[in-house]
């Protein structure tokens, strides 16, 4: 897919192709990043191909008869586009979350809170959120509210994506500071979900450090939770994920581990996570749910941790 940084090399190859859109909503899709992922799935394509089969590569399924996909023509796809990219709002800055490197169709149902989600990042200069998948609902929170107290955090935005039916979580506050993470799960299924902090390695430099040193962080990440005993950690896999707004490079980690229940047996568990440096301490997000249901949401599990960005700078409420 074209990347976000490509998008403007295109604009004028773009603007020659369409006709029927008025200035504003070209002003609206360029503003919002909504080329990012639709500049090579729709118009880089020879022009034989159909609409539907457009669609069928940008969205990955085939589309239903009310869906934007079946407009008779490529401009009029994209003013059904521009419409939806206007749910959104004007006036955001660059640099919008594009989780999997696609532009989504912002669903009206998802719009209102989207909106406020939004309005809150521009209210600290952060990039919007324009991509949030069917099912899904965006979170931002502050954490380290309690400026002053006896336990004090630095206080930083978290934003992340998460399955609609989740339960959230969020840290409590007393006389004494703040407790408590940021989290999201179905735990009656045994699916969770956490923010995550601390030290940053002695080197400075987090994207330089090993498999194993990641394998700790996520390993302490689990264990944060008292009741959480495991054995048997493993790292499957580590990739570089994508890179913030403010610079900061995401890791992502896939890993197994047997969490040991107070029943006395084991269950496989599996999950992934995503870690990064801001400022002088290391954030993470990790997502794991039971080796049986991974099968069935680890993809869900991948894009929450793709989603995952971090903010420091911020003043507490």
């Amino acid at each position: 897919m074209v990347e976000l940084g490509d998008t403007y090399s295109y604009v004028h190859y773009i603007y020659d192709r369409i006709t029927s859109i008025t200035p504003e909503m070209k002003q609206v899709i360029i503003a919002l990043g909504i080329l990012t992922g639709v500049t090579e799935a729709f118009w880089l394509q020879p022009v034989k191909q159909s609409s539907r089969s457009h669609c069928r590569k940008l969205f990955a399924e085939e589309p239903s008869s009310s869906s934007v996909c079946d407009s008779s023509s490529r401009q009029g796809f994209l003013q059904t586009l521009a419409g939806q990219a206007a749910l959104v709002g004007f006036g955001m800055t660059a640099g919008p979350l594009l989780v999997g490197g696609k532009a989504g169709v912002v669903q009206p149902a998802q719009a209102a809170g989207l909106s406020k989600v939004n309005s809150e990042l521009a209210g600290y200069g952060l990039p919007p959120i324009l991509d949030v998948p069917g099912g899904f609902s965006p979170l931002v929170e502050v954490y380290g509210k309690a400026a002053g107290a006896k336990k004090e955090r630095e206080t930083l935005l978290v934003q992340f994506l998460y399955p609609s039916l989740w339960v959230v979580s969020k840290p409590s506050i007393d006389k004494n500071g703040e407790e408590g993470t940021i989290s999201a799960g179905d735990y009656q299924k045994g699916d969770s979900a956490a923010f995550y902090v601390e030290e940053g390695p002695a080197s400075g430099k987090l994207e330089q450090e090993s498999a194993d040193y990641f394998g700790e962080v996520v390993k302490r990440a689990i264990g944060q939770k008292s009741q959480n005993v495991y054995q048997n950690f493993k790292v499957l896999k580590k990739r570089p994920g994508a890179k913030g707004a403010n610079g900061a490079q995401y890791t992502i980690v896939e890993f197994k581990y047997e969490l040991l229940t107070g029943a006395g047996f084991t269950v496989d568990r599996k999950g992934v996570a995503s870690v990064t440096q801001v400022g002088k301490n290391v954030q993470g997000l990790w997502v794991a749910t039971t080796a049986a249901r991974w099968k069935k949401i680890g993809n869900d599990c991948i894009t929450m941790a793709d989603s995952f960005r971090v903010y420091d700078g911020i003043a507490p409420a």
